[in-house]
């Protein structure tokens, strides 16, 4: 089995704009505050990022879906759409103009054909059900047994925890499966400490990738290496 990380590595979202996001769901807010719309962006920004600076030094996860709530709840406002959809809104906003990654359909379609089964463990603060919808939107025929989002399980990669949870989804020993990734910490380091064998992806991603984990990983630059990897090995 090969698991993928989602952002920049399955999907390239090529920029992230917080403010246009919560624009577009003020739009469906009711309710009095004295806050204009721009100084209600401020404050959202200011809020998560006090709290991730609060959490995410300890590998946690914030829970967008709670942290909308807890945001428009202090503010006294009202939503007309569901948490839920808030949450996909303010994801697809803030990253308009995301694509699949090149050859990401093609290496799925090759490791299906080929019985080599596939998942997703993301670092991420929206909820699993918005990450489907994104992966169904841009890689409408992938063959993905489980989708993992961080959000939905307290713990961020690299902790080992969420590449357990999948071992334990699969099936499978930590010896028959790749974890493919782009981030050299969460999805190489925690891959390897899982027993997972790693595979850093450099393609999609303008990281600095000289200081890497001293470790051993395979290194690809486009996802259809991952078809000669697999054919080589």
């Amino acid at each position: 089995m090969i698991l993928f990380d989602y952002g920049q590595t399955l999907v390239v979202e090529p920029q992230f704009d917080t403010k246009l996001a919560n624009l577009a769901v003020l739009q469906h807010a009711s309710g009095h505050t004295d806050l204009s719309p721009e100084e209600i962006c401020a404050f959202a920004e200011e809020l998560f990022d006090l709290l991730s600076k609060k959490v995410r030094e300890d590998c946690r996860e914030i829970d967008n879906l709670k942290f909308q709530r807890l945001l428009y709840e202090y503010l006294g406002l009202t939503l007309d759409i569901s948490y839920e959809e808030a949450d996909l809104l303010f994801w697809d906003t803030a990253t308009h103009g995301s694509f699949a990654s090149p050859g990401a359909e093609e290496t799925l379609s090759y490791l299906h054909m080929h019985g080599i089964r596939t998942g997703v463990v993301s670092n991420l603060c929206f909820s699993q059900n918005s990450l489907k919808t994104r992966i169904d939107r841009y890689l409408p025929n992938n063959h993905l047994e489980f989708i993992i989002a961080s959000s939905s399980y307290i713990f961020r990669k690299p902790e080992t925890i969420l590449f357990e949870i999948a071992l334990r989804r699969a099936k499978l020993e930590a010896k028959d499966v790749w974890f493919c990734g782009d981030n050299p910490t969460a999805d190489i380091l925690g891959a390897h400490n899982a027993g997972i064998h790693p595979v850093l992806y450099t393609g999609a991603h303008k990281r600095d990738f000289r200081n890497l984990p001293k470790l051993s990983f395979d290194q690809i630059d486009s996802l259809t290496d991952l078809i000669a990897l697999i054919e080589n090995t």
